[in-house]
This record gives C-alpha cells, structure tokens and sequence, in this order.
C-alpha cells in the first residue's frame, strides 16, 4: 500500500490502509505436529507474531478457502459463509478461527454440527470429535453482518476496518488485520490458501473479487459470480467489491490480461488514463523482476479508493484516475508501487509481520525506479533524503525488521510505518550499493522466483542474497535492519544520518 491517503477517506477519519482473504498456499503454523500417540489438545490461538501476536492460529495448516457472500438490497449489510479446507498439524480438540464484529449463524466441522464459543476475536470451535494429526478436515462458518459506512468505520478505533460502504460503493480494505472482521477466517499472512470466492448482489450493481471470474448467473434480479485465485492469496488481500462501476477487460503485455472496474459516471475520464499507464508498469517491472505473478490484473477504482495492493486488483481513488487526477497527485507512481506488491507482498508475503520491509521496501524502492525512468526524478535524491531521517525516525519506530508495536497507535496499524517504507527502501539501496546493479538484479529475481505464492522472511533474503553474492552478507544486512543507528551509505560516505 502506499503510505499517502485518500482524501474522502480521509475526510472520514479513515487512512489508507497498507498497500489487501484470502488465501493462498499451504501455510506453516506455529505448531509443531506432536507424536503420533500424543493426546488431542486444543490450537494455538496465534501463531506466536511478535507484531501481530493474536493473529492466526496453531494446530492446523490451510489448504483451500471458499468465500460466500450474499448483500442485501441496499449493501447495508450481508452473509458471509466460510468453508475452510484445513490438515491438522498435531492432534486436536479444539482449534480456532480469528473473527470478530459478525453475528455467528452456525458452525460445522466435516458437515456436522459444532460446539463453539467466542472470546475477544477468537472463534474457539470444538469438533463433535477429536481431529487425529495429519486428518483433513473441512469447517463451515456461517455469518451476518452490517457493512459500516466511512464515517462509522472510522468510530471502530482501529486501521484495519475490513469493508465499508461510501459512495454508493462497498470495497475491502483488510491490512493488516481487518479481515475477520468480515468472515471467519485464519487472519495471517502465513497461512494464506487457494480461494474460491462468491459474490451475490442486485444485479443493478457490478460485482468484482480477487482472481478470474469462472461463472455468472442471474434470476429474479440477482447475479451471482464466482472467482478463483490461482495464486497463493493472504487474508490481508482480500478485495471484494459492489456498486455501479463497469469491469472492462483488456489485452496486457505478456501474456498478462488486464481487468478494471471504474465508476460508470467516470468511465470515459478514467480508462485511457489506465489504459496508458498499467501496461507500461508491467513491462517495466517484468524487464527488472521477470514475469509478473498475475494472469489477471487490474485496477478497482471507488469514490474513497484507498491505494492499497488488494491481490490482482489495486484499490485506488477514482480521482486520482481521471487526467487532472493522474498529474495532480503523482498517481502513475502510485500505481506502480501498488503493482510492485504483486511481486512483493502478494505474491511472496511476509512470513511474519515483521518482515513486513521486503513488502513496502520493495514497492517503494520500485517506485522510485519508475519515476526516475518517466519523469527523471533521482533515486539517489530520494534515499539521501531518506537516510537523513533515518536514525531519528528508528528511534521512534524500532529497528526496520523488528518494529516495537507499542510504537504504533492504534496497535493493529502496527508494523506500517516508516521503518517498513523508507527504512525499507534504504536496505535495499544499501545492498545494490554494496553488490553492484547486475548481482542485487539476480538477488531480486531469485528471491520472486524461489518464493513464489508463499512467504518469505528475513532471514531467508538474507541467506539467498549471501548465496546468490556469494559473501556472507549477514552482518552487512543486519546493521541496516535491525539497528537504530544506521551505518555509512556504501558509494557515498558524506551522507549523513
């Protein structure tokens, strides 16, 4: 996500949140799986983040999501049913689900009625059975909920307010830990999982998900279409979306198509502006990073927007898009930095959330790059500027690879801030300065390549970067990333921190 905010969520007191479940491959947990002779306990609530510590949860890993969601008339409100596909990971007589702000219907394990409680956003389910280690299992949440407006979303007290209506429109925004205040769902990037996500509303409105769209079918004035992600999808990342804008599909570079959804009123003003600007992002970064994770991608467009990275589907603020939008506010730069994520933050998502620097460093660095390509704006400008705030800023924040949540207010906004970003970017820099252009562009690609629909961690870039360098690059690394005094810039020993 980028950092900026929309003006109208802005006016609502709401800021954009990180630049998007849900869902994607076989996650890790935090558990370990127990012998086989090992009596059934009860899942880890959290899978032990030190960021996030209650997100997620222990005991099972996740194999697929399908998401049903069924609004009213109005988009006032809405069911929401889960059937989440998991393996148990150790012997278990209770596991949980992160769910909070919904009204539970019903829950099932393996198609039978389940014992289930709630304590704060935890969904503690009991099994009419224990669950041996390694036993697939299916559960089924079902759920009703109010879609809050901006202006009551922004009462909640918290960054992460999942979905809301503004404008006639409903749009997700979800990072970092707003998504099971929409369903009931296992709410951390680790255990993201294939999805199939439905979406049935008034067949006046459009409908937009993650993924391709596989099916449609209307009656009695109702549609219902049905998506599929065929990348690894987190929960953060999660983009569902409801109102009176038009899907229009185009022919991208390499292979890629290219999907928007804009206002209908603003159609006209906003399409040539994405249609010549998202294809030439692509091409730019699939000549840097090579092929870029999504066969479809595009650009969700609404009155608040959000630019935030939503997976295969940028959140963006209409007018931002329109001519005067695109030059007033930077807006090709934007989308850039959304549609870096593809790589970094979608497609390999941070394994905890302190590793959260490999998502927004990346996009930043990248969007950097681009602008100095189109409008010859200096990279090296804007990292000295970066590096003179930098100590300061740390000390503030924490070191960039490990943040003090204390420091972030409210707490679920926790790790973004501008040791992710900026603190980010200039460990990046740091690197190229030191490796050379041609080593940190082998570092890049093999990191995409190798970790591709998972997850990766700090410790893992810094032994692939030391692999594909060939010097061991730890200690190096580590003074960028994990202090709050940063050492001398390599290339240039006259900046000053």
């Amino acid at each position: 996500m980028s950092r900026s905010r929309s003006n109208a969520l802005s006016r609502a007191g709401l800021g954009a949140t990180a630049t998007a479940v849900v869902l994607g491959l076989t996650a890790c947990t935090a558990a370990s799986a127990s012998p086989a002779d090992a009596p059934a306990r009860p899942g880890a609530a959290g899978l032990g983040d030190s960021v996030q510590p209650g997100l997620g949860n222990g005991g099972y890993d996740v194999r697929h999501y399908a998401l049903g969601m069924r609004f009213a008339e109005d988009l006032k409100s809405y069911t929401a049913t889960t059937v989440l596909k998991a393996r148990a990971t150790r012997a278990l007589s209770r596991f949980n689900l992160d769910l909070t702000g919904t009204e539970v219907r019903s829950v099932r394990v393996d198609g039978q009625a389940a014992h289930w409680s709630r304590s704060g956003e935890e969904l503690r389910i009991t099994p009419p059975e224990d669950l041996p280690e390694g036993a697939g299992f299916t559960v089924r949440v079902r759920v009703g909920a109010k879609v809050p407006t901006a202006e009551e979303a922004a009462k909640l007290g918290t960054s992460a307010y999942g979905m809301v209506r503004y404008g006639g429109f409903v749009q997700t925004a979800a990072q970092p830990s707003g998504a099971h205040r929409i369903a009931a769902l296992a709410d951390h990037p680790a255990q993201k999982a294939p999805a199939t996500l439905t979406v049935t509303a008034p067949s006046r409105f459009g409908t937009i998900a993650n993924g391709e769209q596989t099916s449609s079918r209307s009656a009695g004035g109702w549609t219902e279409r049905r998506f599929e992600t065929r990348q690894a999808l987190a929960t953060q990342l999660l983009q569902i979306g409801v109102g009176p804008f038009r899907v229009v599909e185009r022919k991208g570079p390499h292979g890629v198509r290219l999907r928007h959804a804009v206002p209908r009123d603003q159609a006209g003003k906003i399409l040539p502006q994405l249609d010549a600007t998202v294809p030439r992002i692509l091409e730019f970064l699939t000549g840097r990073l090579g092929t870029f994770p999504q066969r479809t991608y595009g650009v969700y467009a609404t009155p608040a927007g959000g630019e935030l990275e939503t997976q295969s589907l940028a959140l963006m603020p209409a007018d931002q898009l329109t001519a005067q939008g695109m030059q007033e506010n930077g807006t090709d730069g934007v989308l850039a930095h959304e549609a870096v994520h593809e790589y970094f933050g979608n497609s390999v998502s941070p394994h905890r959330w302190s590793d959260l620097w490999l998502s927004e460093g990346h996009a930043v660095l990248y969007q950097y790059l681009w602008s100095q390509a189109e409008h010859g704006t200096r990279l090296e400008k804007a990292m000295r500027n970066a590096y003179e705030r930098a100590n300061k800023e740390l000390r503030a924040s924490g070191p960039v690879a490990a943040p003090r949540r204390e420091a972030f207010e409210p707490r679920d906004r926790a790790p973004y801030g501008w040791g992710a970003y900026q603190g980010g970017a200039l460990a990046l820099y740091a690197l190229q300065q030191k490796v050379g252009e041609r080593t940190f562009q082998d570092i890049e690609r093999a990191w995409v390549r190798e970790n591709r629909d998972g997850t990766g961690s700090t410790a893992g870039f810094v032994r692939l970067a030391s692999r594909v360098a060939g010097q061991d690059l730890k200690p190096f690394l580590h003074s960028w990333l994990y202090s709050t005094k940063l050492p001398k810039m390599p290339g240039h020993p006259d900046w000053s921190a």
